[in-house]
């Protein structure tokens, strides 16, 4: 036998303390955490992601060249993730694309071809927030503004190769031959010209982000 539950005739029917939020609501959250460059609350098609895409950032107290170094390199990543063109409009490939028959696909398939551009065509590419791209475009400025002068050109160079090179994962002994320069040399001139630029951030309080 079943015991029987009374029903209290108080208690509310609609308890909207515990209701879900609302698609409006939960649409304004997602803009919010977008503008602040959050990945944990974007909505997407089956709702709130449940983990967040990216790292949670940590910002200093205070200024430092390690964290302009990290800034920098943050700013070329970002810049990679743009879906802006690279090149003219006009020297863009206009050859018609290119249909394989069976034979192809099976040669492919024994080279594993087909394999490695079905992964390129299948890769996907997260847009960068509007947060980072203000980052973005407030760091690559740094170098211009503060190593302006003939005698930092240099410098400004060391800097911003090195967090090109720290971006994209690059040899730098490679990269280093290539442009016929000491390891020890270019790291004194990237670490002066962060220097430059921690002093200058630090002298003008520009707020740390």
């Amino acid at each position: 036998m079943v015991d029987q539950v009374p029903l209290d005739s108080n208690r509310p029917t609609d308890d909207r303390s515990n209701a879900a939020p609302s698609l409006t609501e939960r649409a304004a959250k997602a803009a919010r955490a977008e503008l602040r460059g959050e990945r944990a609350g974007i909505l997407g098609a089956r709702g709130l992601s449940p983990l967040p895409l990216l790292v949670r950032r940590r910002v200093p107290e205070r200024w430092s060249f390690i964290h302009v170094m990290e800034r920098l390199e943050e700013a070329f990543r970002t810049l990679g993730r743009l879906p802006t063109p690279t090149r003219p409009r006009g020297y863009i490939n206009s050859m018609p694309f290119h249909l394989y028959d069976r034979a192809d696909l099976n040669s492919q398939l024994e080279t594993y071809e087909l394999e490695r551009m079905t992964r390129m065509r299948n890769r996907v590419r997260i847009p960068p927030s509007p947060a980072e791209i203000a980052r973005m475009e407030e760091a690559l400025r740094w170098p211009t503004i503060y190593l302006s002068g003939v005698e930092y050109e240099h410098v400004a160079r060391a800097v911003n190769l090195g967090a090109l090179w720290a971006a994209v994962d690059a040899d730098v002994d490679r990269r280093l031959r290539r442009i016929k320069l000491t390891r020890r040399v270019f790291n004194a001139r990237k670490l002066q010209g962060l220097r430059i630029i921690t002093q200058e951030l630090i002298r003008q309080r520009v707020p740390i982000r």
